[in-house]
């Protein structure tokens, strides 16, 4: 799906399709290599501490850590192919570097986008079901939701190796492109690719956390209150609400940022698959496709700020101090604690 600036659909002059705008690559070039360190840093630091705490068995640092892999599969898959493609204005491979390369492109986007979904509803199900933590199979079940979400995103990129090859868009000139058998499939193609990766799993995620959650987060405190659970004290009704409730608004923020990020490159896209004559070599509407790899920065940072423990660790980790000097227990995480392994 993501394309370098003037390769989006050619048009009926081919030689005009290919010329560079020298000032607007170097734009490329630097935007696209800042939000590469800003992928790689944030989301290697963070996966770092993850893995570190995976013996905790904490379900949501297992989607977060998923959603981590899944970014830097668009740090590295997507971002740095398209840094080296503007870098030197071909696409620098053979035929099955080309399908390889626009294969995993829309893999990292699938994921990411995927996991948000999967991650989200699995939080959805511990809200509805707070009282059935350490039960048998917890650890299946967000295990199945996390293998559904990589599977799915496997399935769906593979439209990309028969669409894309490397072929020849000019005389003598040669590129990866996107080829279509009728007039319409790229039409048909990048409205589908944007339900699939955006539309439907943000509406899916909105209606979990604005209606559902909500309405659970009510019903289950009020149980709580009223009929005074053996298996959670009625001192710590309190906490629980508190943790659902930070849990809810966390994955809220993931979510707008998601759709502050990919609104912008999908209405591009969308633009340049119908509009007969888009603008596709205007500086505005290039780095608007480029933007979207910034939601690869932000969703460990935004983790990280809402769990205590996983910022705590990281900001060990950032002092260059021992894990093993750390004082007493781990510090309390509010996100997860009480509904963490429902």
């Amino acid at each position: 799906m993501q394309t370098p600036h003037r390769r989006t659909a050619p048009t009926g002059n081919r030689t005009r399709d290919w010329e560079r705008n020298a000032l607007l690559a170097v734009a490329e070039v630097v935007v696209l290599a800042v939000i590469l360190v800003m992928a790689l840093l944030g989301n290697g630091l963070v996966l770092v501490v993850l893995l570190r705490r995976r013996r905790h068995h904490n379900p949501l640092h297992q989607f977060m850590l998923n959603l981590c892999l899944a970014d830097l599969v668009v740090a590295l898959f997507q971002v740095l192919p398209q840094l080296v493609w503007d870098a030197t204005g071909r696409f620098p491979g053979p035929d099955f570097l080309c399908r390889l390369v626009k294969y995993l492109q829309v893999f990292g986007m699938f994921g990411s986008s995927y996991m948000i979904v999967a991650m989200t509803v699995d939080r959805h199900y511990a809200i509805c079901c707070p009282l059935l933590a350490h039960r048998s199979g917890a650890t299946q079940r967000w295990n199945s939701a996390i293998l559904l979400a990589w599977g799915l995103s496997l399935l769906f990129s593979l439209p990309q190796v028969f669409i894309f090859s490397r072929s020849e868009v000019a005389a003598g000139v040669y590129e990866c492109w996107g080829n279509f058998a009728e007039s319409w499939g790229l039409k048909a193609y990048v409205t589908w690719v944007t339900l699939a990766v955006f539309i439907l799993p943000v509406l899916i995620i909105t209606d979990i956390i604005i209606y559902r959650n909500k309405i659970m987060i009510l019903k289950t405190a009020v149980h709580i209150i009223q009929f005074n659970s053996p298996k959670v004290p009625p001192a710590r009704g309190g906490e629980i609400s508190a943790a659902m409730s930070k849990t809810v608004r966390m994955t809220l923020v993931i979510v707008l940022v998601y759709s502050l990020c990919w609104a912008p490159f999908f209405s591009v896209q969308l633009w340049a698959a119908w509009d007969p004559d888009p603008p596709q070599n205007g500086s505005v509407f290039t780095l608007l496709m480029l933007l979207a790899s910034l939601n690869s920065c932000t969703n460990p940072w935004i983790y990280s700020a809402f769990s205590s423990s996983v910022s705590s660790e990281l900001r060990l980790l950032l002092l260059c101090r021992n894990h093993s000097q750390r004082r007493g227990s781990l510090p309390n995480d509010s996100t997860t604690t009480h509904i963490s392994n429902s």
